[in-house]
């Protein structure tokens, strides 16, 4: 730990950096925005820990949230049908897991299927197979987080 130099001591300048024991200028060499005029704090920004909560669940300012862009729902006449069957049987949290295992292990079969064909074809792009083998091993690393739910 560096001595502090008396001059310090007795200046009181509150410096807290010192290089070969002499005091240094706290704000030398930092970059401009870390500086004092650099970025005054406004309104907006909480001063608890309840006005968080608050702002992020809408109940302060709803001004704050940052909006999301509505993505257009895009399910074709068949999802929307499997999906409304959904929401009409009364499935156990059990089924329902199953249900999404069955889903995400008929989307890594399709992508596994892709990226040996894709493996077969002289004409297919390396960087290809590879973005379809990184989903296919997403999707499989994913289903083993589903199936490791503890649902009792």
């Amino acid at each position: 730990m560096p001595a502090f130099s008396d001059n310090a001591r007795r200046d009181g300048d509150g410096r807290y950096r010192f290089r070969r024991g002499r005091s240094v200028d706290p704000h030398e060499d930092l970059h401009p925005e870390m500086g004092e005029q650099a970025v005054e704090v406004g309104a907006d920004v909480p001063s608890t820990i309840d006005e968080l909560i608050a702002m992020q669940q809408g109940d302060q300012n709803e001004a704050h949230l940052p909006s999301k862009p509505e993505k257009p729902e895009r399910l074709t006449a068949k999802v929307r049908r499997v999906l409304d069957l959904i929401e009409e049987l009364e499935t156990t949290a059990a089924e329902d897991q199953q249900i999404a295992l069955s889903i995400v292990r008929q989307l890594e079969d399709y992508h596994d299927d892709i990226v040996a064909k894709m493996q077969e074809d002289t004409d297919a792009k390396h960087r290809q197979i590879v973005a379809w083998a990184v989903d296919a091993d997403r999707l499989m690393q994913t289903r083993f987080l589903l199936a490791s739910v503890d649902l009792d």
